[in-house]
């Protein structure tokens, strides 16, 4: 595993990460075609994550940093945009509370991993699934607005919101059990 921070794929991950600053300028400005410039940064976004897993793959600039990067760069656009529709009035503030305290507990779980036992948990493929759920229902909220898809997708992200979470929450205490055993 490499330990270089400035890869290729890694570079990729930070960009998605700074994306939302002109997603929130674009967004909350009183501009007509606000949320058709928020859709295209979405899926610029988008595509830097499909790319930089790409790139890690297939030329091998897998890194550590890139582990923690990568999910922190979806953690922060997914908060960001949340926050964001919930200013405009277009999402429910359960649904961002419950988004944000499950990334943060996963968050401080894998910082407490990583000091604990010096490794970097990976993302599981059911929180890789929460998080392109999670993103349709965004991206559905800020091209239409709260609509019927917007809230159907709301509430199939809260079903692989708790079904990750549960999954997250069995890897910690896995983790923990096996540093105790040994």
């Amino acid at each position: 595993m490499r330990r270089e921070f400035f890869t290729p794929s890694n570079i990729l991950s930070i960009s998605r990460a700074v994306l939302v600053i002109p997603f929130i300028i674009v967004m909350l400005s009183p501009l007509p075609t606000a949320r058709f410039w928020g859709a295209i940064i979405m899926i610029v976004g988008a595509l830097t994550d499909k790319f930089d897993g790409l790139l890690a793959r297939t030329y091998g600039y897998e890194t550590e940093w890139g582990r923690i990067l990568d999910p922190l760069a979806d953690k922060i656009g997914v908060g960001a945009v949340a926050l964001v529709l919930l200013r405009l009035g277009d999402i429910p503030l359960w649904f961002v509370v419950a988004l944000l305290t499950r990334d943060l507990l996963i968050f401080l779980g894998g910082i407490y991993i990583k000091a604990r036992k010096g490794v970097v948990l990976q993302s599981n493929m059911t929180g890789k699934i929460a998080v392109g759920v999670i993103s349709i229902a965004l991206f559905a909220l800020v091209v239409l607005g709260p609509s019927l898809l917007a809230t159907i997708c709301i509430w199939i992200s809260v079903f692989f919101l708790v079904v990750s979470f549960g999954g997250y929450v069995q890897r910690f205490v896995r983790e923990i059990q096996t540093s105790r055993a040994g």
